[in-house]
């Protein structure tokens, strides 16, 4: 059941049939062709797969990005950021850098941050004289931020699948995200220096404190949703629902930028991004119950620990490979679901800390969004600055080994990652 499971995936996938139907169908055809299960547990499979209050945290999450594209909010933090540092070398892009990050903080999601972002601040760049090439590049690597820094709809998916705490994962999360977006704004600074472009000026503190205050509304957004989660006054749900609902009135009756025809396309955009989430969620859940089945897991297990010789490191880094590599092939809300129950629980026995491996796992699943054949970021990226995919390969190695090397000292160095959630909430 399983090798027919993986070679109808495979084949569907060539033929170019999307990675949701391309899983719904190969599993359908995995237990339809040998009767190893009744056909009723794939669909109760779908069904339980996304039947969790943990996962409710993404739809919030969407929407609120999405308000923050459309009324108006995204525009004035980019003028913010703006104000805070185009007066250095390489300013413009440091700003998209920035506004990456603060957009991540809402929306979560990589992609809806290289098209509510990127699309706004890809002409700058380009008109200051940043080639096309690295400006899609740094569009894409600035966006990969978006899942690592909280709130994460990859973390929520983590965190659902494993019981791990939401909020510890998110606390984990600020320090490698903020570590790789320093490394971007560095190369931003190097690149115009060596290219003799974008001399920055001279910082005005006048001009930040006048952006400062446009700009309040919309930066109380990502921090009502951080203390929320932090202080522990509400779940991520909450604090998603809650920032929805901050969103709309801020939209509406502050900047004014809302109206009833901006909220409809609003919950249209994210009716859409949830509906390929958690469709995407829901049938992979369906094909690992194949895997489950066929007791792939334990065989995967002891393969790991003959390898490795039982040194979590050691584990940690065989899974980031296996994970790396998948990924280049499915996306992060794939990956998870199937690959997860099988590694999780030896991680567990052999007493890994796990927010540290949840880390690593996510950022390596991220990695996989800015690579081709399915990089969702890559071709997002390739539609805002209308250029072709092979032009932005050479600068999006850069992108995926600043990623790698942040990835690689989180596995060698836990603390990166856990001294903050440690620090705030106790150590495990």
């Amino acid at each position: 059941m399983l090798i027919i499971a993986c070679i109808s995936l495979l084949a569907l996938m060539l033929l170019g049939v999307p990675i949701t139907f391309s899983l719904l169908g190969s599993g359908f055809l995995a237990v339809a062709l040998t009767g190893g299960m009744p056909m009723y547990m794939n669909c109760r499979g779908f069904i339980s797969g996304v039947n969790s209050f943990t996962l409710m945290a993404i739809p919030f999450f969407m929407i609120s990005g999405a308000i923050m594209n459309q009324g108006g909010l995204s525009k004035r933090i980019i003028q913010f950021c703006s104000a805070l540092f185009s007066w250095l070398r390489g300013g413009v892009g440091i700003v998209c850098v920035a506004a990456n990050m603060i957009f991540g903080a809402v929306s979560g999601s990589g992609t809806a941050a290289v098209a509510a972002i990127g699309s706004i601040t890809a002409p700058d760049m380009e008109k200051i004289g940043y080639k096309k090439e690295f400006t899609g590049a740094m569009i894409a690597g600035a966006a990969s931020t978006a899942p690592i820094i909280p709130p994460s709809n990859v973390m929520i998916m983590f965190a659902a699948i494993t019981g791990l705490s939401i909020t510890r994962m998110f606390l984990a999360g600020y320090t490698p995200g903020l570590i790789i977006g320093v490394i971007l704004m560095v190369i931003c600074h190097f690149y115009a220096k060596k290219h003799n472009i974008d001399y920055g000026g001279k910082f005005e503190l006048k001009k930040v404190g006048k952006a400062l205050i446009e700009c309040f509304w919309a930066l109380l957004m990502p921090l009502i949703i951080i203390v929320g989660i932090t202080a522990g006054f509400c779940t991520p749900t909450e604090a998603g629902a809650v920032a929805c609902v901050y969103g709309l009135i801020v939209g509406l009756f502050f900047y004014k930028d809302l109206n009833l025809k901006k909220i409809r396309n609003v919950l249209f955009s994210a009716a859409e991004g949830t509906g390929q989430i958690l469709s995407l969620y829901a049938a992979s859940t369906m094909f690992a119950y194949i895997f489950t089945v066929e007791g792939f897991g334990k065989v995967f297990q002891a393969w790991l620990m003959n390898v490795s010789s039982g040194n979590p490191t050691v584990i940690m880094l065989l899974i980031g490979a296996f994970v790396l590599l998948i990924g280049c092939f499915m996306e992060p809300v794939a990956v998870m679901p199937v690959v997860l129950p099988l590694v999780f629980p030896l991680l567990q026995s052999l007493g890994c800390n796990m927010v540290q491996f949840g880390l690593v796992f996510s950022m390596c699943t991220i990695v996989g969004g800015l690579t081709p054949p399915v990089g969702s970021y890559l071709f997002v990226t390739v539609t805002v600055v209308k250029t072709g995919v092979t032009k932005l390969i050479p600068w999006m190695m850069v992108m995926i080994a600043v990623d790698l090397f942040v990835i690689l000292l989180v596995t060698f160095i836990p603390g990166v990652c856990t001294w903050l959630p440690d620090a705030l909430l106790g150590a495990l």
